[in-house]
C-alpha cells in the first residue's frame, strides 16, 4: 500500500510539473509546447479555458489509442481521469504565473528552454510511476509498442504531428498562425530528448527509491 501510494504520488507530482512546464511554454510567448498546441489554438477560438480544451483533446487522444491497439480498451479509459486532474493543473498554473516579467527576446528563448526541461522532467516521473500513461505519452508508448519503435522516437514523432495539427487548426480557425513558433519546434524536437536522457541518467536513482 506504501509503494503504491509513492507511486500516486509520484504520478501526480509528475502531473502538476508537466502543466508548470506546458504554462511556461504559452508565457514564454514563442510559441506553446506541443503537447498543447492544439488545445491552445482552439481555446483561442471558443469560450473555454486551455485546461478544459486539454481535456477533450485528450478525450481524442484516448479514442487513438484504443484504435491503434484494439486491446485493453478498459485501462485506456482510465486514463480520462487524470486528463481532468492535468487540465485543473494548466489552468492553475496559468493563474499562478500570470504576470511573469520577461524584458527581450533572450529571456524568452531561456524561459522556452525551461519549459522544455520542465515538462520532460514531469513525463519522467509519470512515466517511471506505472500507474497510467496519460494520452499523449499513452499514444506515443502504442505507436512504439505498435510499430516496435523506441519511446523517446515515438514521443518526438507525436510531438511533430501535434505542431503540424496545430498548424492547419490555426489557419483554418484563426486565419493565421496563432501560438506557434520557434519555440515550438525547438520542444518538439527537445523535450523527447530530455524524457531520454531523464530515463537513461534517473532510473537508478528513482529504482533506489522504489518506484519501479
Amino acid at each position: 500500500m506504501n509503494k503504491l501510494l509513492l507511486r500516486i504520488v509520484t504520478f501526480t507530482l509528475g502531473l502538476f510539473i508537466m502543466a508548470f512546464g506546458v504554462s511556461l511554454s504559452v508565457k514564454a510567448n514563442l510559441g506553446i509546447s506541443p503537447i498543447s498546441c492544439v488545445p491552445y489554438v482552439y481555446s483561442c477560438k471558443f469560450p473555454l479555458t486551455l485546461g478544459q480544451i486539454t481535456i477533450l483533446f485528450n478525450a481524442v487522444l484516448i479514442m487513438l489509442q484504443m484504435i491503434l491497439l484494439r486491446r485493453n480498451y478498459r485501462s485506456i479509459l482510465v486514463q480520462l481521469p487524470f486528463v481532468f486532474v492535468l487540465g485543473l493543473f494548466i489552468d492553475l498554473t496559468m493563474y499562478m504565473i500570470s504576470n511573469p516579467y520577461i524584458p527581450n527576446y533572450l529571456w524568452q528563448i531561456a524561459l522556452c528552454l525551461l519549459s522544455c526541461i520542465t515538462i520532460a522532467f514531469g513525463v519522467y516521473p509519470e512515466v517511471k510511476a506505472k500507474i497510467i500513461y496519460l494520452p499523449g505519452e499513452g499514444l506515443a508508448m502504442a505507436i512504439s509498442d505498435t510499430f516496435k519503435k523506441e519511446f523517446g522516437k515515438a514521443k518526438i514523432g507525436v510531438d511533430v504531428s501535434m505542431v503540424a495539427v496545430g498548424i492547419l487548426s490555426s489557419f483554418i480557425f484563426l486565419h493565421q498562425i496563432q501560438g506557434i513558433r520557434e519555440g515550438t519546434l525547438i520542444a518538439a524536437v527537445m523535450v523527447g530528448s530530455i524524457v531520454k536522457f531523464f530515463n537513461n541518467t534517473l532510473s537508478s536513482i528513482i529504482g533506489n527509491v522504489k518506484l519501479i
